[in-house]
């Protein structure tokens, strides 16, 4: 996926959630059929703008053990409760922080759901996570006030700048991408968003966790 230009700047829109059980073998399927096809994410530019900073990088958590999905309900604070990451996620997760260190790059806020699987994510590849309830999994929301208002300070976060070159990490669940911007991300995939304030953003590309290492400064 190539640099955006400015008229793909995203604007607010509803999307209705896809059922849990679909949403997952999709994603994984697709990881499946672009890592045997050999197919790169990544736009080589993608290191030198992420160098620079001033940029949101939007990352669904690495992959996860589909045998033991999340009960219900899900207790946050009892991982067993849940979906955690594989051990291949695990890896994923601390080669994107490996990457991220071999190309310099300065990590400002690193904000992740309160999901065992998004703060591990977080946390393996950045050492640290402060969790953010608007990141929340929004799998099983009905789109009524109280989501419309989780997806506003979504996007909010999508379109906060941070401080000067430095990068904001926001590690979410994929349907939360998909309701904030309409886009799909794959387990361990990063979105990298330009941040224009008040809830606008503009995509400038995509990285999936093998991609990291196809990124270069200069």
């Amino acid at each position: 996926m190539g640099l955006a230009t400015r008229e793909d700047v995203i604007a607010p829109f509803h999307v209705r959630p896809r059922p849990r059980l679909a949403l997952a073998l999709v994603g994984a399927s697709l990881w499946a059929a672009l890592a045997a096809a050999g197919v790169s994410s990544a736009d080589p530019r993608l290191g030198a703008e992420l160098k620079r900073g001033g940029l949101v990088l939007v990352l669904r958590h690495a992959a996860t053990d589909f045998s033991k999905p999340d009960q219900d309900p899900v207790v946050l604070a009892d991982c067993g409760t849940q979906r955690n990451l594989s051990a291949r996620g695990r890896i994923a997760a601390h080669a994107i922080g490996y990457h991220a260190r071999r190309l310099g790059l300065r990590i400002g806020r690193v904000l992740a759901s309160p999901y065992c699987r998004t703060l591990e994510t977080a946390r393996l590849a950045f050492g640290r996570a402060t969790v953010s309830r608007a990141l929340l999994n929004t799998i099983d929301s009905k789109h009524d006030a109280r989501w419309r208002r989780q997806i506003r300070a979504v996007r909010r976060l999508f379109g906060t700048k941070p401080r000067p070159g430095t990068l904001t990490v926001l590690v979410t669940h994929g349907i939360v991408v998909v309701d904030a911007s309409g886009l799909e991300l794959l387990e361990g995939e990063t979105l990298v968003l330009r941040p224009l304030g008040n809830g606008r953003f503009r995509p400038l590309g995509r990285i999936l966790p093998a991609d990291w290492r196809l990124l270069r400064v200069a």
